[in-house]
């Protein structure tokens, strides 16, 4: 557990970021039940091979019912790319009766972005929606995930996601590229509690 703490300053340092995405896996928190995450996208690609912060993120996650999950997240940008100021997301996940490894997500947000050149703009809407099946391997989940992301691009994001119930992984793939869709891919890493 000590090592927890100096990994969250060094991330803090490093980063200044935005998001952990609200996926996280098929799993629904159990009624009434909260957890909350904090975790970092890595960017890799961006037109060389390189690996940088993208985002630092913080989320939580409540339970409504056996089957229905709400969440909020709320990122920071990277200092080492040009990305949207801060991003706030509210979203749901919905589970199927019967099957506790198949979930959909519905979200959406704003990213806040700030003044580039002559173009100044407040805020721009984004939504998600993104179906995910997972298997339960020993402690691990393992899921595969594919986003529809519609902002001013529109994009299908596949992914995969692994967690234990503590520490997340996440590999995106955007197949789209532009200022809110990076041109490469991202490694998401989180820790819940």
């Amino acid at each position: 557990m000590k090592w927890i703490f100096p990994i969250i300053v060094i991330l803090l340092i490093f980063s200044g970021c935005v998001p952990m995405s609200l996926l996280m896996g098929p799993e629904i928190q159990p009624k009434g039940t909260v957890k909350h995450a904090i975790g970092m996208d890595l960017l890799v690609g961006f037109n060389e091979a390189i690996v940088v912060p993208w985002t630092f993120q913080y989320l939580a996650r409540m339970g409504l019912t056996d089957y229905v999950e709400a969440s909020f997240r709320a990122a920071l940008p990277s200092i080492f790319i040009n990305s949207p100021s801060i991003t706030l997301e509210g979203g749901a996940k919905f589970g199927i009766p019967g099957f506790s490894n198949i979930a959909l997500l519905a979200s959406g947000g704003f990213f806040f972005l700030s003044k580039s050149g002559n173009n100044e703009t407040l805020f721009e809407p984004y939504i998600r929606i993104a179906p995910i099946v997972g298997l339960k391997i020993m402690d691990w989940m393992i899921a595969a995930k594919l986003q529809l992301f519609v902002a001013s691009e529109v994009g299908f994001i596949p992914g995969i996601s692994v967690n234990n119930g503590r520490v997340y992984f996440d590999i995106d793939f955007p197949l789209v590229g532009g200022t809110t869709i990076p041109d490469g891919g991202l490694i998401g890493i989180g820790y819940a509690f």
